[in-house]
């Protein structure tokens, strides 16, 4: 059941948060917490596109998913502005742009930390409203 993929997405997103230490210092952890960002994140924007395609709309990349879900009402401006933010640390991970800048990245984990789990909060919402 569909409602079942979105909550192993949820609960991966759960748990990689979770698994970041608060300190990373070895290079062991700070290698770990860029993988959980990473695919934290990753599982943020399936789920977008999950529910972009579940709405009936035409599933495009990460950035015009969470502009539609914005346009439909099931993002508020704020959310979608702070998970664009997300998916451009994402990026930023995935292609090691001008190799990354390690404390940048790891002063970022608290607030996406906070808005990964506001958006488990929406989707979980919209899911109990919605026959998806």
């Amino acid at each position: 059941m569909r409602k079942e993929r979105y909550r192993e997405k949820i609960e991966y997103i759960i748990e990689a948060i979770n698994e970041i230490p608060p300190n990373p210092e070895r290079p062991i952890e700070v290698s770990g917490t860029f993988y959980n960002l990473l695919t934290a994140i990753e599982s943020a924007m399936d789920i977008s596109a999950m529910l972009v395609k579940d709405f009936g709309k035409r599933v495009e990349d990460d950035y015009g998913n969470i502009e539609i879900l914005q346009e439909i009402g099931v993002l508020d401006g704020e959310l979608a502005e702070n998970l664009k933010m997300c998916n451009g640390l994402r990026n930023w991970l995935v292609h090691r742009y001008n190799r990354v800048d390690k404390e940048l990245v790891l002063s970022s984990v608290e607030e996406v930390k906070e808005i990964l789990t506001k958006f488990i909060k929406r989707v979980e919402d919209v899911l109990e409203k919605a026959e998806l």
